[in-house]
């Protein structure tokens, strides 16, 4: 940046470039050239904060203004799954599923890994296990507090360095990686510190260790009386003004930040009032001290508001976020707290009316969160929504009078039904296809027997013979028509010929008793059915005969 100092010697030189001009004396190429290599230092320098500009109120202490590349790819760690820290955990109740599903499909969304830590009851939290000065602790708050303990515990169970803790109602912005770069960056270079940084934390920690908590979503909070103690860089994923709680903008202005500033910008500063225990880091070194300080030495009031006097005190550092990226999610109904009573039905019908038709209770869709510009959980509703039949009839419009689809052929049934070879072929073609051979898919009662196939040889036209009838068998044989068959019958009827016929009748009724009980006498068990069918054919083959032969007589 262009400092006083280059100002005033630019203005110092300005005369003699107005003499230069008539004169082209050495003072003017002298005063052009100081004033071309001040442009360059600003331009030099204003490529090297193009990014990150506007970082500081206060003179670095620690710190140049400038952004080298280690520092910038262990920034950029924030864009991985658990935001640049060993690990992200989340407080909820066991009962809660609810917020649980809420938690994992904005993790899914956003690329995040979770861990769950069960809430505590705290009626089931034990009189012996509660802390010095603890006992007058309400159920809630020692249930509370003894979930938050097992975040700490299981922190210094494992061996990450640093650990995002959330409670199950958090949201925040969809550009959360972003966020958490530029913060990276801040916290790398962070000019509140009272120790330069390790090699430890340049190699490896995106936001340094020099610190035991690091507020994010603090629900209210207030500077310390060290004013000057505050670093502030631009966010353009800042909540605007309008939606930045009171809170928030009265400790922006009171760390120097006022007017349009206030929407665009972010300040960190050492931890002195923050209420709220929803979004918040920890070092290695602060979880042992959190589980001294509000545990091992005893616990006096709620574990955030305990958190705070430890701040006050200096017991434990902490850094806070202004405007915190992390906020509550509120429905503005029963469901917002786990220990508030639940209310009647009578009591829910009574708020619903009372309710303003714009702000009627919907559920999840008509949940708030303030400070943040996007919140990812209403941005969930946008990108998980599906238009299924309106995306149908954009890509295959549906024709005027179609209802049903059209069958399609089973490509197996095809060249079944197109194949036009010998029997022998189409065997080998279904063996091929892993069809069952014809003899296997044939029903056994239509196979045909030794015996049906001598009599349907002796007498091929026996089938059609039985399915003409009488009429079409006399004229087959006198090689006549049926009609003119039926006109000469007529014309020969007299009492002779009736008796004729009725003599006929008896002998041809005696010759099929004959033959039937000679076929039954051979035939087999299994062919019992074929026989039957076979003499009631030859009957009617034997009537139909001597119809014709007596009329012709």
């Amino acid at each position: 940046m262009v400092t006083l100092s280059d100002a005033r010697a630019a203005f110092v030189h300005l005369p003699y470039l107005a003499a230069g001009k008539r004169s082209r004396n050495l003072l003017f190429w002298v005063s052009l050239s100081t004033l071309f290599l001040m442009a360059a230092r600003y331009a030099m320098l204003a490529s090297s904060n193009r990014e990150y500009d506007s970082y500081d109120l206060n003179p670095a202490t620690h710190w140049n203004g400038t952004v080298d590349a280690r520092a910038r790819s262990l920034a950029a760690r924030a864009h991985n799954a658990t935001l640049g820290f060993g690990e992200i955990v989340y407080i909820s109740l066991p009962s809660r599923s609810d917020r649980q599903d809420a938690m994992h499909l904005l993790a899914s969304i956003h690329g995040l890994d979770l861990h769950l830590i069960p809430g505590v009851d705290g009626e089931a939290v034990h009189p012996k296990s509660v802390p010095d000065g603890g006992s007058q602790l309400r159920p809630a708050e020692l249930g509370c507090w003894r979930a938050h303990a097992d975040a700490w515990r299981h922190m210094l169970a494992g061996r990450q360095e640093t650990m995002l803790v959330l409670e199950d109602d958090a949201d925040f912005d969809v550009n959360i990686h972003k966020i958490f770069e530029r913060m990276s960056t801040q916290m790398q270079h962070n000019r509140l510190r009272v120790a330069p940084p390790t090699e430890r934390e340049i190699e490896a920690a995106p936001y340094g260790l020099d610190w035991d908590v690091l507020y994010l979503g603090q629900c209210s909070d207030y500077a310390s009386p060290r004013k000057d103690l505050a670093q502030a860089y631009i966010d353009q994923d800042a909540p605007q003004r309008a939606i930045t709680h009171e809170h928030f903008v009265s400790m922006l202005q009171s760390l120097g930040v006022y007017g349009k500033a206030i929407g665009k910008t972010r300040v960190i500063s050492p931890s002195y009032g923050p209420v709220c225990t929803l979004a918040y880091a920890i070092t290695r070194r602060g979880a042992q001290r959190l589980l001294l300080n509000l545990s091992y030495l005893g616990l006096s009031t709620a574990v955030d508001v305990d958190m705070l006097n430890k701040l006050q005190a200096g017991a434990i550092r902490g850094y806070t976020v202004t405007p915190p990226p992390f906020s509550a999610f509120r429905l503005n109904n029963e469901k917002d707290s786990d220990t508030k009573k639940q209310l009647s039905s009578e009591e829910i019908e009574q708020q619903k009316k009372e309710k303003d038709e714009k702000e009627k209770d919907i559920g999840n869709i008509a949940g708030t969160s303030l400070n943040i510009r996007n919140s990812a959980r209403h941005a969930m509703l946008v990108n998980l929504d599906r238009t299924n039949w309106e995306d149908y009839e954009r890509v295959i419009p549906s024709k005027k009078g179609t209802k049903t689809a059209v069958p399609v052929a089973d490509p197996s049934e095809e060249h079944v039904a197109q194949f036009s070879g010998t029997l022998e072929e189409e065997k080998a073609a279904s063996k091929e296809a892993g069809q069952a051979p014809l003899e296997e898919v044939t029903d056994s009662s239509e196979t045909p027997t030794p015996s049906d196939a001598a009599s349907n040889s002796s007498n091929p036209s026996t089938d059609s013979k039985s399915e003409e009838g009488p009429a079409d068998s006399r004229g087959e044989q006198t090689g006549e028509s049926p009609t003119s068959v039926e006109q000469s019958a007529e014309a020969a009827i007299s009492p002779e010929v009736n008796t004729a016929e009725g003599a006929g009748d008896e002998t041809n009724q005696e010759k099929s008793e004959e033959t039937t009980e000679n076929m039954t006498d051979e035939t087999t068990p299994g062919e019992d059915n074929v026989k039957q069918t076979k003499t009631k054919e030859q009957e009617a083959v034997t009537t139909a005969e001597d119809v014709s032969l007596t009329i012709a007589t």
